[in-house]
C-alpha cells in the first residue's frame, strides 16, 4: 500500500508556495498515492505517512506573523479578518509592534509577564508556533518518515532539491521584511524573543539531532535575529 505525504503547513513559512509546488512536482506523484496538508488546526499523527515540513527563523516568524495579522486586522478593512479571533485586534492596537510586545515580555526581575505572554498567544499564527506543530510529531518521526524539510529563507534551492520543481515564479526570492525586521526588533527585542521561543528552538535542534537537518540551515534558523 503506497504511503501519504502529509505536508506540515506551519503557518508564515512560505507553506502557500509550497503547496502550488506540491500539486505540480511529479516526483511527489510518482512516490506518493495522495498527500494531505496540516495547517492550523493541528497536524494528524499517523503510522501511514511520511512528513515534508516546512520551516523558518523562530523570530523572522513571529515578526511576518505579527505584521501580517496587523495589515489584515487593523489596516485592510475589507480583508473581514478585523473580529475573526476574539481579542486579536485588541492585542494589535495595544502593542502596536512586536518589538514593543517583546518589550514587555519579562519584568525587570527577569520573570515572565503572563498578562503580555496571554497577548501573544491571542495573535493567530503566534498561537501557532512551531513547536505548537511540531511537538506532537517529534515522537514518531524518524529520518525514514521525514520526507524532506524546506526552509523558507531557502525556499527555491530546498523545492528544486526535493520536490523537482522551480518556485522562483511562485515568491519574491530578495525579501524585504527581512530589513524591515532588522530595522524595527532591537536587541532587547531579540534577546526576548530568544528567550521565549525557546520551544521552537528546541524543535529546530530536535530536527536537527534527527539527522535531517543540515548543518548549514540549522545554524542559519538558530541564529535568526543575530543583527549582522
Amino acid at each position: 500500500m503506497a504511503r501519504q505525504l502529509q505536508f506540515i503547513h506551519i503557518g508564515k513559512c512560505g507553506g502557500s508556495t509550497i503547496s502550488t509546488l506540491l500539486s505540480n512536482s511529479a516526483i511527489i506523484k510518482a512516490k506518493y498515492a495522495s498527500f494531505c496538508e496540516s495547517h492550523v488546526n493541528g497536524v494528524n499523527v499517523s503510522d501511514s505517512c511520511d512528513y515534508l515540513i516546512c520551516l523558518r527563523g523562530p523570530i523572522s516568524r513571529a515578526f511576518s506573523a505579527f505584521e501580517w495579522r496587523k495589515r489584515l486586522v487593523i489596516d485592510d478593512s475589507s480583508s473581514g479578518q478585523s473580529n475573526r479571533f476574539p481579542g486579536e485586534k485588541d492585542v494589535l492596537i495595544k502593542h502596536g509592534s512586536l518589538e514593543a510586545m517583546a518589550h514587555g515580555l519579562y519584568r525587570d526581575n527577569g520573570r515572565l509577564s503572563q498578562s503580555v505572554a496571554r497577548d501573544f498567544g491571542l495573535i493567530h499564527h503566534l498561537r501557532e508556533s512551531i513547536s505548537f506543530y511540531l511537538t506532537p510529531l517529534l515522537p514518531v518521526l524518524t529520518p525514514e518518515n521525514i520526507f524532506g524539510i524546506i526552509c523558507q529563507e531557502t525556499l527555491s534551492a530546498d523545492s528544486q532539491r526535493l520536490l523537482g520543481v522551480d518556485a522562483s515564479t511562485l515568491f519574491v526570492r530578495h525579501n524585504p521584511q527581512k530589513r524591515l525586521m532588522h530595522s524595527n526588533l532591537d536587541q532587547l527585542a531579540i534577546n526576548n524573543l530568544r528567550r521565549f521561543l525557546v520551544q521552537d528552538y528546541q524543535c529546530i535542534s530536535a530536527l536537527w539531532a534527527l539527522g535531517v537537518l543540515d548543518d548549514q540551515r540549522f545554524f542559519r534558523l538558530m541564529n535568526d535575529g543575530v543583527k549582522v
